[in-house]
């Protein structure tokens, strides 16, 4: 399988198939998610690690043959319509399927659908701790409005004195417990949408720097082929040769390009999947804390002589864990346009801004026009 060199920035060695979507006998199975880096995609200097110009538009028929080699993987791997590396157990998912095809076919990029897949998971593993945090405060906020509601009437009464005066000492720390939990929920709630804008924030830098080079290299290489010309005057099938190989470039960059969206839309999807399921577990998981606390609440013997003081702290206990309760769910969510706003996707240089269907037809209609030009003024010199 293909390697990117990720440290020099140029293209590997691959095992690129046979010509004529024939299958290569041996081909290694993709990985099912692209290795993991170990440190940051951008350089110390801040710029995106490129692939060389240099081993695009080489002369060197090495550097081409190995850049055609991965042309190849793209253009001449057949679609595997029963996948080579699945067994008799169950059938990868479809995202996993079609994740796998990509990392096959695009090795070149590895290293920024890496960051991409790191990306997602980080989201998912935010959204995790998010969620516990959530559950956890609630119940602690539950646990404190019931140790108050078994302590007030007793131990704060005799704090300060009078039975009223100890109703109304807890009732107000009950409160206080309400405000605690909410201010509480509020900073961790920034924080935790402060990390996701910035994670956000950086992968869109990325995806910005890679498209903008995939779409200098593709526009190098359709200006290229024209400028061969001067080159090539008196040698036509090795002009021929040179646009055949700077044409399958071309179209291979667009694909790159294509394929990245396409990888980040699989990614993204499988975001929003997440969330939705999460969100189910927060509706089953909210009452699941709250219900044993109103059943302890419930059942709970009051204070001996001081039984209308405990009632009123129990109902109000009751109220305010039922507000808690309410809060921990409807309020503090991850918003749907959480990454969608952040990810700025309306900056990044689109796959359907390279416009290849009519870069690659228009880039034949001169070359024909060329040549009738030329016939006309080789029939009109004789």
């Amino acid at each position: 399988m293909s390697q990117y060199d990720d440290h020099h920035g140029h293209l590997g060695h691959t095992t690129a198939p046979p010509p004529g979507a024939a299958d290569h006998a041996d081909r290694e199975a993709p990985p099912v998610r692209p290795p993991r880096r170990s440190g940051p995609l951008r350089a110390a200097d801040g710029i995106l690690n490129p692939i060389s110009d240099s081993e695009y538009f080489s002369e060197d028929p090495e550097a081409t043959e190995r850049v055609s080699a991965h042309i190849d993987e793209y253009f001449n791997q057949p679609l595997d319509i029963f996948p080579f590396w699945e067994t008799e157990k169950k059938p990868d998912r479809f995202h996993v399927l079609f994740a796998r095809q990509i990392e096959e076919r695009f090795p070149a990029d590895v290293d920024l659908r890496s960051h991409i897949y790191e990306y997602g998971r980080r989201v998912f593993d935010a959204l995790r701790v998010h969620q516990f945090v959530k559950r956890l405060n609630q119940a602690l906020a539950l646990a404190g409005l019931g140790a108050l509601t078994v302590l007030g009437p007793a131990y704060f009464g005799g704090w300060v004195g009078d039975e009223m005066g100890g109703v109304a000492l807890a009732a107000g720390a009950m409160l206080l417990v309400l405000g605690v939990y909410w201010g509480i929920q509020q900073i961790l709630f920034i924080q935790y949408r402060f990390r996701l804008e910035n994670d956000s924030y950086q992968l869109s830098r990325e995806i910005v720097q890679r498209t903008r080079e995939l779409q200098n290299l593709f526009t190098q290489g359709r200006a290229m082929a024209d400028q061969a010309e001067t080159r090539y005057q008196q040698d036509g099938k090795a002009w021929g040769q040179r646009a055949l190989y700077l044409t399958r470039l071309v179209m291979w960059l667009g694909a790159r390009m294509e394929y990245l969206e396409k990888y980040v839309q699989m990614e993204l999807w499988r975001v929003r999947r997440e969330r939705y399921w999460m969100r189910w577990g927060a509706r089953i998981f909210t009452p699941a804390v709250f219900i044993p606390f109103a059943w302890w609440l419930a059942v709970q013997p009051p204070v001996v002589g001081h039984e209308p003081a405990f009632r009123m702290l129990q109902g109000l206990a009751a109220v305010l864990g039922l507000i808690i309760t309410a809060m921990s769910y409807l309020m503090w969510r991850t918003p749907t346009s959480a990454v969608q706003d952040k990810l700025g996707i309306e900056n990044w240089v689109r796959y359907a801004s390279l416009d290849v269907d009519n870069s690659v037809a228009d880039q034949v209609r001169r070359d024909k026009e060329r040549l009738v030009e030329y016939r006309a003024l080789t029939r009109g010199g004789r």
